[in-house]
């Protein structure tokens, strides 16, 4: 079974997962806003935004981070490697925000520092059991 140990390579290939999954999400949402001005006859379905080489790189980024989060299911127990993977909701928004230039409202600012709360609440202990050694 898995270590509740939260080695380097396992937080790196988290923080691998996590930033390919971000990378993927941006991505998508730059596939979908180049193909918003299709005739909706064509977009009813979706399948419009195959169109754009900015989803097929989000897909591309998807792959990476499925395959980095098997990793990291090999590195450590499930109930710990998810609850990092929670990084990606401050990720996601920060990268729209910089990146897309989407706003952020304090209630979404409030909320990402309470998710970099509970995941530094929820890695500690591992953390603390990896320095031991």
């Amino acid at each position: 079974m898995n270590s509740e140990r939260l080695t380097r390579r396992a937080l790196a290939l988290v923080a691998v997962a996590a930033v390919c999954v971000t990378a993927a999400e941006l991505l998508f949402k730059r596939g979908a806003d180049a193909t918003a001005h299709l005739p909706a006859a064509q977009t009813w379905l979706g399948l419009s935004v195959l169109a754009s080489g900015w989803t097929w790189l989000g897909i591309i980024a998807y792959i990476a981070s499925f395959l980095a989060w098997l990793q990291v299911l090999r590195r450590l127990p499930l109930h710990l490697a998810f609850s990092l993977m929670s990084v990606s909701q401050v990720l996601v928004p920060l990268g729209a925000w910089a990146l897309l230039g989407e706003h952020l409202s304090l209630h979404r600012w409030a909320g990402i520092g309470l998710v970099l709360a509970g995941i530094i609440v929820i890695a500690q202990p591992a953390m603390a059991s990896e320095e031991k050694l």
